[in-house]
């Protein structure tokens, strides 16, 4: 990450790519999955699920998303020193995913342009994308770039950048528990010094164990989930590594907690992993319930909600259940509702529209906040980013001066221009069956045919 705000690495901007294709979860998939709509739209939070067309797939998502980024910045391939993506949706057991992505943008620049630019494919489920984040990061304050700490200052030679790229195709088997959460997208951030969206703060907490709560063994379409244990992994995993943020954080001296405060205080926006809305509203409960627990505004939600039962008195399943319960009390309290719609529930705009994205779904909070127009200048704002398996990391950034001068509502006009598909056709894009495209691909890049050997063959169509 960074050192010190005159060598300022982070984020500059954004770009993201969706499927031109979605279902609505609420109306002819909801009756023939037998759920109420309303479990969908309130429950679960996901009104429509992005679906990949027949020519679509994480690597023509990727190539579409990093073109508008280095399209809209005008960027040059020789500026561009990596473009790393963060998937578990990758196309081949060896070669990586940029590659490919990399061979479609040449159809654009010409033959040989990125022959300088190194890629890689971070795989790590949902958190994949947030470490080739961190390595990027890493890289440019290296001063491996060529530019130097005032690379942007007058007279001087601007260093190369780097892309974060992450791509993903969420799919799970039909008429499964995760089905009704799935998505598609990819998302690519600009990172290099001085950046207009996100100075990356020095310090990232970090927690790992062994699970089996969610994975897709290799030949398999389908990831393999054990839901309400993924969830549970979720919330150990992120309070572990929030332990460890703010721990290195308060070590560190970056914030400073006064008298009857906590480290949540001086984030001024929260955004958590989002496999689908409702999971960044339980995250935020368990946050907020670990931070305030010891202040005095704790009195505040007992005396709405009653005493917090106590751990060491009640034990093993009963006491993770009243626990549980106590959760969904907090979670309805006023306290927590106006500090969740306030400080987290804004980021999960856009993956109310796409569904769940993995490696990309934090990322698409962070564009959430930026189309809303809610990131504030100076303020710090916090990431927590999942990725089952399991591993979690925490990390927080300062919004730059610059995110005035952005776009915001490019995303959300994308999401507007897209075409309403039936319950047939998404059936048989996701089962592989029907090769022919809904909507034949026209200026933008395509999967045009996998060759007997198993070799992936793209191109720009139109």
């Amino acid at each position: 990450m960074i050192d010190s705000p005159n060598s300022a690495v982070g984020i500059d901007d954004i770009a993201a790519a969706f499927p031109k294709l979605f279902i609505s979860t609420t109306g002819e998939f909801a009756r023939a999955r037998g759920i109420e709509p309303a479990k969908l739209a309130r429950g679960i939070g996901v009104e429509k699920m992005a679906v990949p067309d027949a020519h679509e797939d994480a690597a023509t998502l990727a190539a579409a998303s990093t073109l508008e980024l280095m399209e809209k910045n005008d960027l040059r391939p020789a500026e561009v020193g990596k473009i790393y993506i963060g998937t578990e949706s990758g196309v081949d057991e060896a070669k990586a995913i940029g590659t490919y992505v990399i061979g479609m943008l040449e159809r654009v620049y010409g033959p040989g342009t990125f022959s300088e630019c190194s890629t890689v494919e971070f795989k790590a489920a949902c958190i994949g994308a947030t470490h080739a984040l961190e390595s990027v990061a890493c890289w440019l304050k290296a001063g491996d770039d060529g530019g130097g700490e005032d690379a942007d200052g007058p007279g001087r030679r601007r260093g190369r950048v780097g892309i974060v790229v992450a791509t993903d195709v969420a799919r799970y088997e039909l008429g499964s528990p995760g089905e009704y959460t799935q998505g598609a997208g990819s998302v690519a951030l600009l990172i290099k010094r001085n950046p207009r969206i996100l100075a990356l703060d020095p310090v990232m907490g970090v927690y790992t164990r062994d699970e089996n709560d969610f994975f897709r063994p290799v030949g398999m379409r389908c990831a393999v989930v054990n839901g309400k244990y993924s969830n549970q992994c979720y919330l150990a995993a992120m309070d572990g590594a929030f332990s460890s943020f703010q721990r290195r954080a308060l070590s560190r001296g970056m914030i400073r907690i006064g008298e009857g405060g906590c480290l949540s205080d001086h984030l001024r926006q929260i955004i958590f992993h989002i496999p689908y809305p409702r999971m960044a509203e339980y995250a935020a409960a368990s946050f907020f319930r670990r931070e305030w627990r010891p202040l005095p505004r704790w009195q505040e939600v007992e005396e709405e909600i009653g005493a917090e039962p106590a751990a060491e008195e009640v034990g093993g399943e009963e006491g993770a259940k009243e626990s549980a319960d106590y959760q969904r009390r907090f979670s309805k309290s006023a306290k927590f509702l106006e500090a969740y719609e306030r400080k987290v529930k804004p980021s999960t705009l856009i993956s109310s529209a796409v569904g769940n994205i993995y490696t990309g779904s934090i990322y698409l909070g962070l564009a959430s906040l930026l189309a809303q127009d809610l990131l504030t200048p100076g303020a710090r704002i916090g990431l927590g980013s999942y990725g089952s398996g399991c591993s979690a990391a925490f990390f927080s950034g300062v919004v730059g001066e610059g995110v005035r001068s952005l776009a915001r509502d490019r995303i959300l006009k994308r999401l507007e221009d897209r075409v309403e598909i039936g319950l047939k056709d998404y059936q048989l894009l996701h089962d592989g069956t029907r090769q022919e495209s809904v909507i034949p691909p026209a200026g933008e890049f395509a999967l045009l045919r996998i060759g007997g050997d198993g070799y992936r063959h793209y191109d720009l169509v139109g």
